[in-house]
């Protein structure tokens, strides 16, 4: 007995037989308009060309009023002002796609003009090198030829070419003198519209461009960009022009046939109707093999769909926990679509923390993301290459709170990307106590322990970066040692505890005395301090050293052993020239001396180092 085909295979049949029907069908109308929109590429061709041919024939006739004046002014010599005036006149009223007509004499400088109205802003235009047209003008002088130049932007107003003509003067030894000279000004709407004015581009769109960027256009209604043609305008010597035409619908309509689309439909539909026909023949065939095959099928969606309501409840009770976690973090968690700024997810720590509600947040960052995370664009790019370069992704930026206030964050973020999307996960952390540790640990390392003033290593740093700092602006650099008189008897006979405070009360009066943001008071060592002055002279220092020493001395710390019973000073200056000297350890050893000088000449003092000094 012999069996029938199975259902599949006949419809399989039925799916080749119509896929081969239309695909030749398709066939046929993709060459019958590939044909059609060669034939229209053809015309949009031929018409860019010619009008491009008789734009430029239109420029060189036009220009031609220009060469005729050069040539009577080169055999003749300078015309006088008044024929000047005719024959510029008689230019312009030929072609009215002149600004203007100049000339600008040997200097360069304007000297003539027609017409004056509507060019008053040119009286006493100079060429200079510095402007774009110099070298052009400079090239038209050397080769004797006129050189119309780039779009500029006029002193009239408006952009614009300029048309340069060199003219020379004979001599008695028939040698040409430059004479300067004679500029055509266009402007480059009334230029191209005289140009155009009269020429059959009714059906384009017509487009000038400049080095590949558009200069002027005339639109057309409707005109289809995607069938653009460009050709090349050698206006005169400039080779940097193009037109560009589109055509508009109603000529692509014009020129295109209905025909392809009528054989491409009639194809389809006789395939259609021909696998239709087979199809109503198999139906019967499917619909009893359906029938036996649908109740197992039924049961088995059941059990299939009973299955997956179970796993889809398990996978609702194991995000919520995940959610559940998320959510008693004291870390920011959220997911961004990069492409959309959408939140998909976050947790409640990444909004709370900032006083702000969960959708007051979403709607933040999506509609201004750089107010909520200042620098949120520049973020981005640096997550971006950090992830390229396979570096650290933890960055220390700054959080708005809702009150405008700034909040410390240090996010962590992972670039991941599905189904060509990029997201972004980030985990947030305010580590404002860290930061503020941080900073406190940096100053101590710069801070003395005893004085609260600056220590050694502070002192070095400082005096190298003001160093070099002076240097590049050439100011000066002082700077005071200052040294507690008797200081190891004043320990001795008083104790330690008498002398921590007597140099507490000391660094005080050197703190207070400081009158200028960036002067710095260090303690240098022992009972030994440093004071330096930024851009401060001999006698600026002197200053600042006599106030020191008289207000530690008016502190009336009583010294057993020192000058009438109180605690003085001894001060050492020296100022140096940072520009003039490689290293600032000579002015640390000038200072040395100069304040070894007071100690000798009997403390309680200030002493000047000079060059007469050791």
């Amino acid at each position: 007995m012999l069996h029938s085909p199975p259902v599949w295979l006949l419809r399989l049949a039925l799916a080749l037989l119509l896929l081969v029907l239309s695909g030749t069908s398709l066939l046929l109308f993709q060459q019958m308009e590939r044909a059609q929109q060669d034939a229209i590429g053809e015309r949009v061709g031929f018409q860019a060309r010619t009008l491009a041919i008789r734009l430029e024939n239109s420029l060189t006739d036009e220009v031609e009023a220009l060469r005729r004046m050069a040539l009577l002014w080169n055999h003749r010599g300078r015309i006088p002002h008044d024929e000047w005036m005719l024959e510029a006149q008689f230019a312009l009223d030929h072609f009215q796609g002149y600004q203007s007509i100049q000339w600008l004499d040997s200097t360069l400088k304007l000297r003539w003009v027609q017409p004056l109205k509507g060019n008053e802003a040119a009286r006493g235009f100079r060429l200079t090198p510095n402007h774009p047209n110099f070298n052009l003008a400079m090239q038209a002088k050397a080769s004797g030829q006129p050189q119309l130049s780039n779009s500029v932007e006029l002193v009239q107003g408006g952009r614009g070419f300029v048309l340069y003509t060199p003219l020379y003067i004979a001599n008695d030894q028939n040698a040409q003198t430059f004479d300067g000279f004679l500029q055509g000004v266009f402007r480059v709407e009334r230029l191209m519209d005289k140009l155009l004015e009269g020429l059959d581009n009714e059906d384009f769109s017509v487009r000038l461009l400049e080095s590949g960027k558009p200069l002027y256009h005339r639109e057309r209604p409707q005109s289809l960009n995607e069938l653009e043609q460009q050709v090349p305008l050698h206006l005169l010597n400039n080779r940097h022009f193009a037109l560009q035409l589109s055509p508009t619908s109603a000529l692509v309509k014009q020129l295109s046939s209905p025909l392809p689309r009528f054989v491409f439909g009639a194809g389809l539909l006789t395939s259609l109707l021909l696998v239709a026909a087979l199809a109503l023949a198999l139906e019967n065939a499917r619909r009893a093999d359906a029938l036996q095959t649908g109740y197992r099928r039924l049961n088995q969606e059941v059990r299939q769909r009973e299955e997956a309501e179970q796993e889809l409840r398990e996978s609702r009770e194991r995000l919520q926990l995940v959610l559940d976690l998320t959510d008693s973090s004291r870390d920011g968690l959220f997911i961004l679509d990069l492409a959309s700024r959408d939140v998909l997810h976050m947790n409640q720590a990444t909004y709370s923390s900032l006083g702000y509600s969960a959708e007051d947040f979403r709607q933040r960052l999506k509609d201004d993301p750089e107010h909520l995370l200042p620098g949120f664009h520049a973020w981005l790019e640096s997550v971006h290459q950090a992830h390229l370069d396979k570096q650290s992704t933890i960055f220390q930026r700054e959080m708005r709170r809702s009150d405008g206030s700034l909040q410390a964050a240090e996010i962590s973020a992972q670039l991941v990307k599905r189904n060509g999307r990029e997201y972004l996960i980030g985990v947030s952390r305010d580590n404002r106590e860290r930061l503020e540790l941080e900073a406190r640990l940096q100053r101590l390392s710069h801070q003395d322990g005893l004085t609260g003033l600056y220590n050694r290593r502070h002192f070095d740093r400082q005096l190298s970066g003001e160093w070099r700092r002076l240097r590049r602006v050439g100011a000066p650099l002082a700077l005071l040692m200052l040294d507690v008189d008797h200081f190891k008897a004043f320990n001795d006979r008083l104790g330690h505890q008498a002398g921590d405070d007597a140099l507490r009360r000391v660094a005080v009066v050197l703190q207070e005395s400081l009158q200028r943001e960036g002067d710095v008071a260090c303690r240098y060592g022992g009972e030994e301090f440093a004071i330096i002055l930024a851009n401060t002279s001999e006698q600026g220092a002197l200053n600042v050293a006599e106030r020191v020493r008289q207000q530690v001395e008016m502190l009336c710390i009583p010294h057993p052993d020192g000058i009438d019973g109180r605690l003085t000073l001894s001060i050492g200056i020296a100022v140096s020239d940072p520009a003039r000297e490689e290293q600032p350890d000579s002015l640390v050893a000038r200072s040395d001396a100069a304040l070894y000088r007071a100690k000798h000449e009997g403390r309680n003092r200030t002493c000047l180092w000079g060059p007469n000094q050791g």
